[in-house]
């Protein structure tokens, strides 16, 4: 049976606009083996996509793999039919510092289910 495996921000959005080697293309990997459920929260989807530029590269094909093994669940952080709060560009900077490896303080989350 697959373990469902939380997908931070940083991998949706790594996902959408990473490099080839992202952590994105582990998970999907790994679903695409049976092995892991992505579950994809309303939360890090909205930011994901409040993080990405007009100069960006889009990797569709990449990003529609996720969400064909994705689980989608409501993160319950926003009361019903009110808007997200947009991220800061202090959070977008540092998401997109992590997903073009820029991030090296040694504390990103492991992709193992826990």
């Amino acid at each position: 049976m697959a373990s469902p495996v939380m997908l931070a921000i940083d991998v949706v959005l790594g996902a959408l606009i990473g490099p080839p080697g992202t952590a994105a293309e582990t998970v999907i990997a790994r679903a695409e083996a049976g092995e892991w459920t992505p579950v994809l929260l309303d939360l890090a989807l909205f930011c994901a996509m409040s993080s990405v530029r007009p100069e960006d590269t889009v990797d569709h094909a990449r990003f529609a793999r996720l969400l064909c093994h994705a689980q989608f669940a409501a993160s319950g952080s926003r009361e019903p039919g009110t808007p997200f709060t947009p991220p800061s560009p202090e959070e977008i900077a540092h998401w997109r510092d992590v997903v073009f490896g820029r991030d090296r303080d040694g504390d990103e989350d492991s992709l193992e289910p826990s």
